[in-house]
């Protein structure tokens, strides 16, 4: 039954996949049409090189044709694989000519490397404090944890990354104290130990998990309240249950139903990274990458990124249907 509703829904997707690619390839190609960068830099060329140049890069087809080149490789249609997204190509940079599938590749394991660690804390942190703030709801730690998620939510995370540069690095530095980087994944000179990653990691993990306990802790409290609010929670102690067997057993098993969808829509963070988070820490992630690429108008780059964020969030919405029936008995896959 599982195995038939992964399938169902994965050829569902596909139509949504390419809906995508087809959207971003047609607003990419509206906004920096057939621009090549690089080629206003060279004075020499003549205009028939440069023709040539477009030739070769397939610019002056048409643009449906642009777009299956894209997508299948090559034309007419062929059976087999001969390059092109479905077989797992994104293309070639306009900048380097380089596949743009070994800059992701090259970035992904940096990116996951932040990421992973800010959901991480998010999901050990949120959690209890959701759990705390709904068993002890309007008490004074219920309205600190309250006060703290609105700032988290409030609070620009480019602003916040600043502060903690300014405060852990520079101040810390300035005092004679123990220190963090404040960029870089590595140490430039002496670096790449699992120490050296670890505190490079502490500020930009630290930051972009402030966002996620902001938001998943409230969201845990107040599935936690409607949940103890249930019939079958109230039934459960009125046959003798002790309190943590019903809050952990049964409340909180149920609550966090809702809270997978959020936590699986963040696997398309996995490779955006948090942008922002990743420029201003100097990280070498994806979503640095996306944004150096779209100021140098590589738009075959931002292309197969944003294909690769879409697959994801395909992946991500899928994987949280899947959980709702591992975290919730009473869920049937039909």
């Amino acid at each position: 039954m599982l195995a038939r509703y992964v399938v169902r829904r994965a050829v569902a997707s596909i139509p949504v996949v390419f809906g995508v690619t087809l959207i971003t390839f047609t607003l990419l190609h509206a906004t920096s049409g057939a621009f090549v960068p690089g080629l206003e830099l060279n004075p020499n060329l003549r205009p028939a090189d440069i023709i040539r140049i477009r030739n070769n890069l397939g610019l002056n087809d048409p643009l449906p044709l642009q777009y299956w080149h894209w997508i299948a490789g090559a034309w007419p249609p062929s059976f087999h694989c001969s390059g092109g997204l479905i077989c797992g190509d994104f293309g070639r940079s306009l900048v380097d000519g380089s596949p743009v599938r070994d800059h992701i590749l090259e970035r992904l394991p940096n990116t996951l490397e932040l990421t992973i660690t800010a959901i991480l804390l998010g999901v050990l942190i949120s959690i209890p404090l959701g759990v705390v703030g709904a068993l002890r709801r309007g008490s004074v730690i219920d309205n600190f944890f309250t006060f703290l998620s609105v700032a988290g939510v409030s609070i620009p995370s480019f602003w916040l990354a600043l502060l903690l540069i300014l405060l852990f690095s520079v101040s810390f530095h300035a005092w004679g104290l123990p220190w963090l980087p404040s960029g870089g994944a590595v140490n430039s000179f002496e670096g790449g130990d699992p120490i050296d990653r670890l505190t490079h990691l502490i500020l930009p993990a630290s930051c972009l998990a402030f966002v996620y306990i902001a938001i998943w802790s409230r969201f845990t409290r107040s599935s936690m309240l409607e949940t103890l609010s249930q019939d079958y929670v109230r039934t459960a102690r009125a046959k003798g249950m002790s309190e943590r067997r019903v809050t952990y057993l049964h409340a909180l098993r149920n609550s966090l139903v809702p809270l997978v969808t959020l936590i699986g829509l963040e696997l398309p963070g996995l490779v955006s990274g948090g942008a922002i988070i990743e420029i201003v820490f100097s990280w070498p992630g994806v979503g640095r990458l996306a944004l150096e690429r779209a100021l140098q108008y590589d738009y075959t780059m931002v292309l197969g990124l944003t294909t690769f964020i879409a697959l994801l969030v395909v992946i991500g919405n899928l994987l949280a249907d899947v959980l709702y029936g591992l975290l919730d008995p009473r869920i049937r896959y039909a």
